[in-house]
């Protein structure tokens, strides 16, 4: 059956600070989904304004791509906040996807 969302979110960068700048998304479509493509943080706020997103992670005992927890806006102190929410497993919250700062920089033009 076909996951129900709009968007997937498969790794993030970090600053040195350790927040979260950037997100590697992809699109969902019919029969899977599509190379991702980098986007900032005000960017991914913009598209949580009116489409859904989910975690992404790799398994490596079923060689398979398991969608994970819903990720969505919330408000604190006037100003809106990425959040990912409690499901099953704490290794596909936001704050757990791989770090992709070491491997790439944000502005980087490659798509896996």
């Amino acid at each position: 059956m076909p996951v129900k969302t709009d968007y997937f979110i498969s790794g993030i960068w970090k600053s040195k600070e350790n927040k979260i700048t950037h997100y590697f998304l992809h699109i969902n479509m019919e029969g899977g989904f599509k190379k991702g493509e980098i986007k900032s943080e005000k960017e991914v706020i913009k598209l949580l304004d009116s489409k859904t997103m989910l975690t992404l992670t790799w398994s490596y005992e079923s060689g398979k791509w398991i969608d994970g927890v819903e990720v969505k806006l919330v408000e604190v102190n006037g100003e809106k906040i990425i959040r990912s929410f409690k499901d099953h497993r704490e290794t596909e919250h936001l704050d757990k996807l791989i770090n992709m700062r070491p491997i790439m920089i944000p502005t980087t033009k490659f798509f896996i």
